[in-house]
């Protein structure tokens, strides 16, 4: 079967974002020189998940709808006379919704803690991990009481390895697996008590990421556990637990609902588009005689369905209070055997 053109820019997309993680690799650590083999897994994975991310990315971008919320957003954002004010929004947004993520605080103070544990302990990991698999970042031994942090290949700056910098470098990973370990406790207790929750989850869609982020926190601070508890008892087993599951965890990430993350910054330009939209013209129902929306959503909503093969005729300029009366007009009159057409 021939590829279409939405999946050849998508594949060569991924192409290009794989080889250029692939590229950095061997930039940031001298030619694979200041590369740590047993980290290799992990950098092998974060290509092939950059590859299926941005393959995905850029099919979800082409779909119609997608598309045009992404291109009229950035007209709107990149207008001159408002770039200031678009700017200073978007730190507002940023804030809002990526930071702080409010808009989920909006629906369960429970859901929101969980998803900030979560996100935070997830980024808090990869901050972490990418630039130690990648080779930009080593620790090396300075005097007895110091130790040298080099990012690609330069030293930064050294830091006692028993005090408290010492103590956060060494354990940050540990950090960012409790979070995500209370984020996955919140969310599974809302999965195995909360009904409403259960009529709309699905098995792969809901639990399979909690599965996967439970095994990556866990199998972490197994690793702390046994160089400082076990002294090193089942190091190498625990290590290459620990390796499967992040492997597994980074590859599932562009196929499961752990896209979301990915999917989110996007987002952030539907805020533009509807405050565009707000402050123009609206359309006016032809039977009600009311303006219901406005001009510039309507025209770009009629457009995206007939580019994806849809269209209500004259019907698509009612409101939506008028399109339920004829509904029930013509359900009364098909009742009594007269059909009626508004």
């Amino acid at each position: 079967m021939a590829m279409s053109r939405s999946q050849g820019i998508a594949l060569w997309s991924g192409v290009a974002a794989a080889g250029l993680v692939l590229g950095l690799i061997f930039v940031g650590s001298g030619g694979f020189k200041r590369f740590d083999p047993p980290l290799a897994p992990y950098a092998a994975a974060t290509i092939f998940s950059a590859f299926a991310i941005v393959y995905r990315y850029a099919m979800w971008l082409q779909r119609p709808p997608t598309w045009l919320y992404f291109k009229t957003s950035w007209k709107i954002f990149l207008r001159p006379k408002s770039l200031p004010r678009n700017v200073a929004t978007l730190f507002g947004l940023l804030w809002s919704n990526i930071v702080a993520q409010r808009f989920i605080e909006k629906r369960s103070h429970r859901r929101w803690a969980a998803h900030l544990c979560l996100a935070w302990g997830c980024l808090l990991a990869f901050a972490i991990t990418f630039p130690l698999s990648w080779g930009w970042v080593q620790f090396s031994a300075g005097t007895q009481d110091a130790y040298w942090v080099e990012v690609w290949g330069i030293r930064v700056f050294s830091f006692d390895p028993h005090g408290p910098i010492g103590f956060l470098m060494f354990n940050g990973l540990n950090f960012s697996a409790v979070l995500v370990l209370l984020g996955v406790g919140i969310a599974m207790h809302r999965r195995l008590f909360d009904r409403g929750a259960q009529a709309v989850q699905s098995f792969s869609s809901d639990l399979v990421p909690l599965f996967l982020l439970f095994a990556a926190a866990v199998t972490g601070l197994m690793l702390t556990a046994s160089y400082k508890l076990m002294r090193g008892e089942h190091f190498a087993f625990i290590s290459l637990l620990h390796a499967v599951s992040v492997v597994v965890l980074l590859l599932w990430l562009p196929f499961g609902k752990l896209f979301h993350v990915i999917q989110r910054p996007a987002q952030l330009g539907v805020a533009y588009y509807k405050q565009e939209a707000a402050n123009g013209p609206r359309v006016v129902c032809p039977r009600s005689g009311e303006p219901f929306q406005s001009e510039m959503h309507f025209n770009d909503l009629s457009m995206v369905m007939r580019q994806v093969g849809i269209s209500f005729g004259s019907h698509q300029a009612l409101s939506p209070a008028e399109k339920r009366k004829l509904i029930a007009l013509n359900q009364a009159d098909q009742i009594s055997g007269v059909p009626f057409v508004g």
